[in-house]
This record gives structure tokens, C-alpha cells and sequence, in this order.
């Protein structure tokens, strides 16, 4: 029975360092990829039932008035649009990062929406590991991020002003990254060989 048990930790330690040395170092871990249906599945369920357990029953206490939802937006787009954009359209719309991520950043006027009040606190708290989701909860008071939700939840009900005038911010952001970046990488105003000149002819 011993001996039975000893082969089979040999053969499971054997199989973890093939899996570890062999397998995992020739998957694509590019972010450039999308995650596939199964995998995608698998972390919505574990995701899912994670934030089901550990989020309190609780719906916001803040209400949404003007006030409360202009510093609300003011946090969000302090700590969140950068990823999800000002808007909340994640990676559908355009990130100031100009990149890919994987997993893709949520569409927050979606996906977000399905979750309760609680639910949405919890993750802004916590982040979710091994995602770009930081927390945001030991250095944040809860009033700041239960403000963060009550923003979230106006996304999905933005005005048609509203949505142009953070359409019209988005571009002009977009067009102050371009100049920053043409201002650090300044074209090069003579070519970098220049071709020789001719040289003088010589008469005898």
C-alpha cells in the first residue's frame, strides 16, 4: 500500500514537472490572443461564484444625485478609464493605453451591469487576480468607490449629450497622446546618410 502510494506521488511529481518544463512554456501567453469558449467559460463560473459568495447583500448607499454621480465620474475617470475608457466601453472602444489585454477589458455598459450594487463593490475592492483589475480597496475610502459604482451604473443610462461630450473628450485625448508622442519622437529633419558630394574635377 506504501509503496502504491510512493509510485503514485513519483508519478504525479514527474507529470507536474513535464506539464511545468515542457507543456506550459509552448502555450501562447500572448496578450495579443483571445481567450477561447472553454476557458472563457470556466473563469466566468469560477469568477461568478466567487464574487456571489464574498460580496455583501447590499445595494448603494449613495444616491444619484448630480453631485454625487459628477464625483463619481471624477474617480472613475481617475482610476478606471484609463483601461475602460471614458465611456466604459473597455476594449471595444479605445483605451489610453492603445493596446491589447488579455483577458479583454469587460464592456462596463454590459457586462458590468449584470452584477448587483455589492457585487461591483466587491470587485472595485478587491481587483481580480491574474486580470489587470487592480484593488482599489485598502487605499480608497468606501464612499470613493461606492461613488465609482453609482458612475458605473449611469453608463449604461448616458444622455445623448452626455455621450458626446465624453466622445468629444475621448478624441481630444487621443489627439493630445499623438502630439505628446511626436513632440518625444521628433522627425529627423536631415537624412540619416546623406549622399556625398561630387567631387571637383581636376583639368591638365
Amino acid at each position: 500500500m506504501v509503496r502504491a502510494l510512493f509510485l503514485m506521488l513519483v508519478g504525479a511529481l514527474i507529470v507536474a514537472l513535464i506539464l511545468i518544463f515542457l507543456i506550459l512554456p509552448s502555450i501562447n501567453w500572448s496578450a495579443t490572443r483571445k481567450p477561447g469558449q472553454l476557458e472563457t467559460r470556466l473563469a466566468d463560473y469560477v469568477m461568478s461564484n466567487w464574487v456571489g459568495r464574498h460580496a455583501a447583500k447590499q445595494t448603494n448607499p449613495i444616491n444619484p444625485t448630480p453631485k454625487n454621480l459628477k464625483a463619481g465620474q471624477g474617480d472613475f475617470e481617475e482610476h478606471c478609464a484609463t483601461c475602460h475608457g471614458l465611456d466604459g466601453s473597455g476594449e471595444n472602444g479605445e483605451n489610453r493605453f492603445e493596446a491589447d489585454f488579455y483577458p479583454p477589458v469587460p464592456k462596463l455598459t454590459e457586462v458590468a451591469q449584470e452584477w448587483s450594487d455589492g457585487e461591483l463593490y466587491f470587485i472595485i475592492s478587491n481587483g481580480i487576480a491574474l486580470s489587470g483589475m487592480p484593488a482599489f480597496g485598502k487605499k480608497h475610502d468606501s464612499k470613493d468607490i461606492w461613488g465609482m459604482v453609482l458612475w458605473v451604473r449611469h453608463l449604461a443610462q448616458l444622455s445623448p449629450a452626455e455621450k458626446a461630450a465624453l466622445e468629444s473628450r475621448a478624441h481630444m485625448s487621443t489627439e493630445q497622446h499623438q502630439k505628446m508622442m511626436e513632440e518625444s519622437h521628433p522627425q529627423e529633419t536631415q537624412p540619416h546618410n546623406p549622399a556625398p558630394s561630387a567631387e571637383p574635377e581636376h583639368h591638365h
